[in-house]
């Protein structure tokens, strides 16, 4: 049964239009289906069964046995017509979906014992050469998508409802993703890096010169399309099925290992293990991942402007990680140090600066020579003027001297008398 075939039913009107994604619509669509054809019976049918509630449990534990049976025990790629034990629950989603719209409540706890163990896959991340080489072989748009992925870690079924405006740039060249706009209870947001910015420029600069008008409500990844043809304004977003199938198709054209990868979701993986190995914190990693962190949920306001500086620093610790190119790396690095060069002066500047410094350097130099100078000659003054006070002071005490003597031999009285009162008597002689 199509979609369209289910539409048919009264029983299903109401229940689609309640189902808001579109690749909810497709797989719910998809299961219910199933589930019908394997009973032979229609939606309307089933709202209409007596004693309903038992029956379809029954039926619903007997559709369980025989998707366990037919389904393969291993987890690996799923192919056309084969069902993994791992997809069993997701079958029975729809249904459940489904049944709980039209108000029939069953068991469903009751019921849930009956699906099998999980097994574990043998996935795994890609690793950054991969990319590369996906990249390599990619168009503009491809390119997009997977650095979209990988750099922020969303799943290939967010992509669809992403619009141009769903992508804010920051100051730092760093972007924000709002994943999941329109949803109320699934909104969230993440972080993209430079790199994937530089893609996405080249790829709407790709999608103008084709004749289309972006503008913000324009879908961020669209459907293809020929130049100016009747499809260039009437944009498509593309399904996640057909995103999912054209990553398959690029692993394959690329020679990487497909059973070991899950083309799209393996890009989520690396973002993941590129935030665990850069230290980023777990709880910042399970937002940016749009995972529960249980109660943080309720009592962590991440929308706050001190918890997005918070994210966004725990983020730039990976950048490097993240960042597949190393060319993009390198250019990053050039441009920042261009940025410093700006505030380092000229060499011209530095020459002509060094120039004043070695004259003004010199002129200092000769000032304290001419100190230096100029204090000898002082000093050399003051020691002839003493040397020339102390000379006049020996001489004027010879003088006196000789008087006294002159004045003893004349009188050898005086010999008797005090030398100050001698003195004193030369002093009066010299007087008159």
């Amino acid at each position: 049964m199509e979609t369209m075939q289910l539409r048919e039913y009264n029983s299903c009107i109401f229940w689609l239009e309640s189902l808001k994604s579109k690749s909810t619509l497709e797989a719910y669509t998809i299961h219910l289906s199933l589930f019908c054809k394997f009973h032979n019976i229609n939606p309307d049918q089933i709202l209409q069964m007596n004693n309903s509630a038992e029956q379809l449990k029954t039926m619903i534990l007997n559709y369980i046995i025989h998707l366990k049976k037919i389904a393969k025990s291993s987890a690996g790629k799923p192919r056309k017509g084969e069902l993994s034990v791992n997809s069993i629950k997701l079958y029975l989603s729809g249904v459940k979906s489904f049944l709980e719209f039209n108000e029939i409540p069953l068991p469903w706890k009751k019921i849930s014992k009956l699906y099998p163990d999980d097994v574990t896959n043998s996935y795994r991340s890609y690793t950054k050469e991969e990319i590369k080489k996906l990249l390599s072989i990619a168009d503009p748009r491809d390119r997009c998508i997977i650095l979209l992925m990988a750099s922020s870690g969303i799943r290939v079924g967010a992509i669809p409802s992403l619009k141009v405006k769903s992508i804010k740039r920051l100051d730092n060249e760093i972007g924000i993703v709002t994943v999941y706009p329109e949803s109320k209870d699934s909104v969230y947001s993440t972080l993209v890096t430079p790199e994937f910015l530089t893609s996405l420029d080249e790829y709407l600069k790709c999608r103008k010169s084709q004749g289309e008008k972006v503008r913000a409500e324009s879908w961020l990844i669209r459907d293809k399309f020929a130049t100016f043809s009747r499809k260039t304004n009437n944009p498509i977003s593309p399904s996640a099925r057909s995103l999912s199938k054209q990553m398959r198709f690029l692993v394959r054209r690329a020679g990487l290992p497909f059973a070991e990868l899950q083309p799209d979701h393996s890009l989520r993986r690396f973002f993941n293990t590129a935030l665990m190995n850069s230290d980023v914190a777990y709880t910042f990693k399970e937002l940016m991942m749009g995972h529960s962190v249980k109660l943080d949920n309720v009592y962590y306001d991440k929308d706050s402007e001190k918890s997005k500086q918070k994210i966004l620093l725990e983020y730039m610790k990976a950048i490097d990680a993240l960042t597949i190119n190393e060319e993009h790396r390198l250019k990053k690095k050039i441009v920042g140090y261009e940025e410093k060069l700006k505030d380092v002066p000229k060499v011209e500047q530095l020459e002509s600066h060094l120039a004043n410094k070695i004259i003004e350097q010199e002129a200092i130099k000769k000032q304290l020579e001419k100190l230096r100078i100029d204090k000898e000659i002082e000093a050399q003054y003051i020691q002839q003027k003493h040397e020339q006070d102390l000379h006049k002071m020996r001489e004027e005490m010879n003088k006196q001297f000789n008087q006294i003597m002159s004045m003893i031999q004349q009188n050898p009285l005086l010999a008797y008398i005090k030398p100050e009162a001698l003195e004193e008597k030369t002093k009066l002689k010299r007087l008159h």
